[in-house]
């Protein structure tokens, strides 16, 4: 199942803290001709909360000239998917079909109108008669593809939530309109049970179905109510889950059979091309300057970096299914996989001052640079921030008066893999060099100073989960005052990069991981001498 993307979303500072429940409604009216063409207008509402500013994020993706054709492009496929699932026909609608409206009090409301064939099949148990069905899976591919994406969108909704507290509250009315004159004369379950007009189930961890058929002459009404809790899905997860993959399987489908003398030629479903597991990949180019002055007493140490980087960042998971018996099998999270690729250029750079002996260290956070990302995964959008901050540190041990300053130019070429499948595993590759050297000092003195400046590289959706990456890049300073002559100081400069990261998890995807926590490592570090010699003054 790729997805592709766009940009978005907010920290949900509160409701980390508090208990809260978000809600969000969806309509969905279906009128469908003799023939089996169909209008379908969908209107969802999502009151003012931080899960509306998602959708509006989204929204402005989608009004993005760069970016709307990429964003469309995902919100279509992931929408005509879940409609597939539903009703065995992909619809059809383009941008201009969607309407989208916030009113200044942040409530956000969208209708997408969409057209539709062949949602209506002539009997084979009701000669002379005809049928429209939900959730009629006529093979088990799609049975388990539909499964994958509501387990995926449940994954992405409690890392929104973020904490076992919080719900999402979503009500859906679904309401189907048969042709004109039909009447509906019997009620038939798609996979063979007796029919059902009342459903209900929980998965565990707050997240529970539950739905109620009605029908009169030619219309059916579906009311829906889901609700997601952050917890874990633990009856989901049992290993005799089989009842609960049945009824997950059961839940809202339906055939209706009904008479419609006007109904003759009948149209032609139109068919979903399924992709593989999930896949998404996005980049942040950053450029950036920045120095900070440390002082203390009569001691004067400026840090200072040059940046140039492209910061890549994916996420791929692989499903397994197990059979455990007909139409019933247990999911399986096969691999979980991020990687993190970045080829920086940088020229860090250290200038100290001191009038007497002294030795001191600082740490600072500098500033944060993002891009913001929205995806639709099922049917919610998900928002993901690339974020990189700068931090600068010092150290410095002087014995006496003098002023130096040191630059040099660093580059590397790096991706890094961290794996979860049977177990956590990492792999590294990089290639890293240096280039030019600048050095200049005032006075024979005992003199040394160190500026490691940290990026650090995130890919976190909704704050909270995702890869990240430590990328330190240090130049250090060094004078000998019994080297050389009596116009002449020996010196060193040294220089190098420490990479350590690894993978934040949250939600869902914590617990179909066996439930592990974070994890990280030290990747790689790498240093040179780059000068070794003296200065002349």
């Amino acid at each position: 199942m790729f997805r592709k993307i766009l940009v978005t979303v907010i920290l949900l500072s509160s409701v980390l803290v508090f208990s809260t429940q978000f809600k969000r409604s969806v309509e969905d009216k279906i009128v469908i001709e003799p023939g089996g063409n169909a209008v379908i207008t969908r209107t969802e509402y999502v009151p003012s909360s931080d899960l509306a500013k998602v959708y509006i994020q989204h929204s402005e993706a989608l009004s993005d000239r760069e970016v709307s054709d990429e964003v469309f492009n995902n919100f279509y496929d992931e929408i005509s998917k879940g409609y597939f699932f539903l009703y065995s026909s992909v619809p059809g609608f383009v941008d201009r079909d969607i309407d989208i409206s916030i009113d200044k009090g942040g409530n956000y409301k969208s209708v997408i109108t969409m057209k539709i064939s062949g949602l209506i099949t002539q009997s084979k148990e009701f000669p002379g008669s005809y049928e429209f069905s939900r959730k009629n899976f006529s093979e088990e591919k799609i049975m388990l593809k539909y499964f994958e994406d509501l387990i995926d969108g449940k994954a992405f909704e409690t890392a929104f939530l973020g904490s076992s507290k919080n719900s999402l509250v979503t009500t859906k009315t679904t309401t189907i309109v048969l042709p004109e004159e039909s009447e509906i004369f019997e009620l038939l379950s798609p996979h063979g049970e007796k029919p059902l007009k009342d459903w209900s189930l929980d998965l565990g961890g707050g997240t529970k179905f539950k739905a109620s058929l009605d029908y009169d002459k030619n219309t059916i009404s579906l009311k829906e109510e889901i609700t997601t809790g952050g917890g874990s899905p633990d009856n989901l997860m049992k290993p005799d889950n089989e009842e609960i993959m049945a009824k997950l399987r059961d839940y809202g489908a339906f055939t209706i059979v009904f008479k419609s003398p006007k109904t003759r030629a009948l149209t032609e479903p139109k068919p979903y091309l399924f992709k593989e597991d999930y896949s998404g990949s996005w980049s942040f180019y950053v450029s950036h300057t920045f120095s900070n002055e440390f002082s203390y007493q009569t001691l004067t140490v400026e840090p200072g970096l040059t940046v140039s980087l492209t910061f890549g960042a994916s996420l791929l998971w692989e499903h397994e299914w197990k059979k455990i018996s007909w139409w019933n099998y247990k999911y399986v999270l096969k691999k979980f996989q991020t990687t993190v690729s970045f080829s920086p250029s940088l020229t860090p750079f250290i200038e100290v001052s001191s009038g007497a002996a002294i030795t001191k260290n600082w740490t600072k956070n500098i500033t944060t640079k993002t891009k913001w990302i929205t995806f639709w995964v099922s049917c919610v959008p998900v928002a993901l921030v690339m974020e990189v901050k700068f931090d600068a540190n010092a150290e410095a041990g002087i014995s006496g008066v003098i002023g130096f300053n040191a630059s040099t130019t660093l580059s590397a070429n790096t991706t890094l893999t961290v794996k979860y499948q049977n177990g956590w595993s990492k792999s590294v590759f990089y290639s890293a060099n240096y280039s030019g050297l600048q050095f200049d000092a005032n006075a024979k003195v005992n003199a040394w100073a160190k500026g490691s400046l940290p990026l650090t590289l995130s890919a976190y959706v909704y704050y909270v989960a995702g890869p990240f990456v430590q990328f330190v890049p240090w130049i250090k300073g060094e004078t000998n005052a019994s080297a050389g002559s009596a116009t002449q100081v020996g010196y060193k400069v040294t220089a190098g990069f420490d990479v350590n990261g690894g993978v934040h998890m949250a939600g869902w995807l914590k617990d179909l991981c066996d439930g592990l926590p974070s994890v990280s490592y030290t990747f790689w570090n790498k240093s040179w001498t780059i000068a070794n010699s003296t200065i002349t003054f």
